[in-house]
């Protein structure tokens, strides 16, 4: 995606991860695909939760959980290289995890 809207989701920062390199790409990419619907059609950040989980639930298997929002506190148990907190949108993160 290009232009002003598109400019939004070029700089991905992972602020920590435990997670396999294919893994951790499929996880960045469907957020921002989420995150362009969100742009497009006004979506919460629940719907994107919810966006990420369930693609990750198809690609992966059950038992995944992820939480996304400007200001939030987390501390979670997860399975070996199931974890990432990142950001992709500014001021926007997003935890994902799997249990």
């Amino acid at each position: 995606m290009t232009g002003k809207n598109g400019d939004k989701f070029n700089k991905t920062v992972v602020f920590a991860e435990d997670m396999t390199d294919t893994m951790l790409e499929k996880v960045i990419a469907t957020a921002k695909d989420a995150f362009q619907l969100q742009v497009t059609s006004g979506k919460t950040f629940s719907t994107i939760a919810e966006f990420v989980r369930r693609n990750m639930e198809k690609e992966y298997g059950r038992g995944w959980n992820c939480i996304v929002g400007s200001s939030f506190g987390a501390f979670v148990t997860h399975e070996i290289k199931t974890y990432v907190y990142f950001s992709v949108a500014a001021g926007v993160s997003v935890l994902v995890w799997r249990t």
